[in-house]
């Protein structure tokens, strides 16, 4: 089996490798290859791994994409199209007109993809002509580029990845003293606009002794971003982004008054390089990066998916009857049954009338995005930023979006 790694000198490729090497005793892998378009990233990232893995793994490192994944039967794309400097501009320009600037929601999310979805058409055109595999995505926003790739672009071995749902489950296996396999969830929305209605642990429903046994933790966590009174009307357990969505007054405050995540970060991975370029193992600083558990998640899918015994994953896909008051060709980020090279949403029942109005919203702003791409259309992209419920008004619409428009003319134009 080959895995190729397409975005393969981040700074994650390191903990994403760790995943591979545990899921080697299940099953055989005989080659990894990495392919990223930053060569001294990837040469630091390389050779690290070479000191790392000790001859466990067969790692190469490829010159092409076409050659990372010519005959691959997974590819795992985790790579992030103008790089950090592009998230920083995510972020400031947004909070330049007063909305939120964060790298996945709101506007900051429609600048990352369009810059994702040219890349990403060209990498799927590269896998579909080279080898067919089975795309597993990191690169946001996972769930607006799953939309595009399974109901645009048509193709169908495509899934997208969080970890939010990963690390909810073992938060309520460390609260109910059970391993994460006990743990079943009712779990629907877009990725980064979740709601998790009911939590099982073993077959019983412990969504309310959950909500109970949190409550003060969340809002300690969150530095009071969801009070206590919340958790009690909505009855769901929240995903963190919702506080973009309903408490944008305090998270517009809370952006402008500290450094941008996207510095932080910058700092973060020079601090790694540097560590890489001498060390032999996984340095814990990677843990301030962020993204926990990603890896993880993305090796026992791979494990899954290869050795087909109907595991459960919470993965960005069609909905296909997974919740039935909405419509079956949405991507959501749902429960699904993995087998081999098979992902099968399992079928939840309707979702909280709370959540259909966001769902609806937001998928309707998504497709509208990926219209303005694919006709290069101004006219649609204003549609598009207008319908989101974290978008600007009328009044700022044009400026912003010439603004986000001329950051990313590298990457696309629109008339």
């Amino acid at each position: 089996m080959k895995i190729a790694v397409i975005g393969g000198g981040s700074t994650y490729t390191p903990e994403l490798v760790k995943g591979i090497l545990e899921i080697s005793r299940e099953i055989t892998i005989d080659e990894i290859d990495l392919y990223d378009i930053n060569e001294e990233k990837q040469n630091i990232v390389y050779d690290f791994l070479l000191r790392y893995v000790k001859g466990r793994l067969n790692l190469k490192k490829r010159a092409s994409v076409e050659d990372a994944i010519s005959d691959a039967d997974y590819v795992v794309f985790q790579f992030r199209p103008g790089g950090l400097k592009g998230r920083e501009l995510d972020e400031k320009i947004p909070l330049k007109y007063g909305l939120v600037g964060q790298e996945t929601t709101g506007m900051g999310g429609f600048s990352a993809a369009l810059r994702a979805f040219p890349v990403i058409e060209k990498y799927v055109e590269a896998v579909k002509k080279y080898s067919n595999a089975f795309i597993v995505n990191f690169t946001n926003p996972s769930g607006h580029i799953t939309e595009f790739v399974l109901n645009y672009l048509g193709y169908e071995r495509f899934v997208g990845l969080c970890n939010i749902p990963v690390n909810l489950k073992r938060h309520v296996a460390e609260v109910f003293s059970c391993d994460t396999e006990d743990v079943g969830l009712k779990y629907y929305g877009l990725n980064h606009l979740s709601f998790v209605e009911k939590i099982f642990v073993k077959g019983t429903d412990v969504t309310r002794q959950f909500l109970e046994k949190i409550k003060e933790q969340l809002s300690a966590s969150l530095e009071g971003e969801f009070p206590a009174w919340l958790l009690d009307v909505l009855g769901v357990v929240p995903n963190p982004y919702l506080r973009y969505y309903l408490m944008e007054e305090t998270m517009l405050k809370k952006l402008r008054s500290q450094k941008l995540r996207s510095q932080e970060v910058m700092e973060i991975e020079q601090k790694l390089l540097e560590i890489y370029r001498k060390a032999s193992d996984i340095p814990e600083e990677l843990s301030k990066r962020g993204g926990s558990m990603y890896s993880t998640a993305a090796a026992l899918l791979i494990r899954d998916l290869e050795l087909g015994k109907g595991t459960v994953h919470v993965l960005n896909t069609k909905n296909n009857g997974s919740i039935l008051n909405l419509p079956p060709d949405y991507v959501l980020e749902i429960p699904c049954y993995v087998r081999e090279k098979l992902v099968a949403p399992i079928c939840q029942g309707e979702a909280d009338t709370f959540a259909l109005p966001f769902v609806h919203a937001v998928k309707v702003y998504e497709r509208l995005t990926i219209e303005a791409y694919l006709k290069r259309s101004k006219k649609m992209a204003l549609k598009a930023i207008l319908a989101h419920p974290l978008g600007p008004g009328v009044e700022k619409a044009r400026e912003l979006l010439e603004e986000i428009l001329k950051a990313n003319e590298e990457f696309v134009k629109l008339e």
